[in-house]
């Protein structure tokens, strides 16, 4: 969810990127971009496919693309979402954060399914994103958080055994996908201020139109992108939808 809004005040310092992150989607305003969750993980794909290799090892393409699956299970979702905003115009959208642990179980179980079929590894990957994230908040001791945490730790041993990369590796991998996720959610949400992340350690600024990391954690200069809904939707259907371009 990205408020349209002009002019809003962030402080001159970075904050932690979570904190930016949330506090976007809790922002007020009359109108708002809304980026699916397979958009915005389409991005963090990108991310990862142009990421220096001395940072989480080699990223290879069907890492890259594994990344870019890891929300596919939200797409059901997100389109009953656009279709209720489209059928009232004063909805307001909700957030990523919103869902209940039984959706959020549910979307993420699809996602891992949806990555494993198209890679092993992928699969892997997704499963231990998501096992980490449900290990994050106060909801964390949830009894569904609990045994998805359960059967994903067993599919994570059978994919595993099919895998060439060492446990040390995949972790490095799964950073990878953590840090690509966050980024693009970063980006997708519209803040305008700088932001700061521990590890690995970063500071990201707005630089007229584009972006500055610093240490800089890819291998060139690059443009990439996402496409957004506009809620409510403009006058002129050409206006109802939009390509943002991200320039690091």
């Amino acid at each position: 969810m990205f408020p349209i809004s002009e002019g809003a005040a962030h402080d001159s310092e970075p904050i932690p990127i979570w904190k930016a992150i949330e506090a976007a989607q809790k922002q007020t305003a009359r109108e708002f971009w809304i980026v699916t969750q397979p958009s915005h993980a389409a991005l963090a794909g990108d991310l990862a496919a142009v990421l220096r290799d001395d940072l989480f090892g080699p990223i290879e393409a069907t890492v890259s693309r594994s990344i870019a699956l890891h929300d596919a299970g939200w797409s059901l979702d997100d389109a009953e979402q656009i279709q209720s905003l489209r059928a009232n115009a004063k909805t307001r959208p909700k957030s990523f954060l919103e869902p209940p642990v039984e959706q959020v179980v549910r979307a993420w179980t699809g996602s891992i399914e949806t990555a494993a079929k198209f890679a092993p590894v992928g699969g892997y990957l997704v499963s231990r994103h998501f096992e980490r994230l449900s290990q994050r908040d106060d909801k964390s001791r949830d009894d569904q958080f609990e045994r998805f945490r359960t059967r994903e730790k067993q599919r994570q041993r059978k994919l595993m055994a099919s895998l060439r990369q060492d446990a040390q590796s995949l972790e490095r991998l799964v950073d990878a996908l953590q840090f690509c996720d966050v980024l693009s959610l970063y980006f997708c949400c519209g803040w305008g201020g700088s932001v700061k992340l521990q590890k690995p350690n970063m500071v990201i600024s707005r630089v007229g139109g584009g972006y500055k990391l610093e240490p800089n954690p890819f291998k060139s200069s690059v443009q990439l992108s996402f496409s957004a809904l506009r809620h409510p939707p403009s006058d002129q259907k050409s206006k109802s939808g939009a390509t943002f371009y991200v320039n690091l």
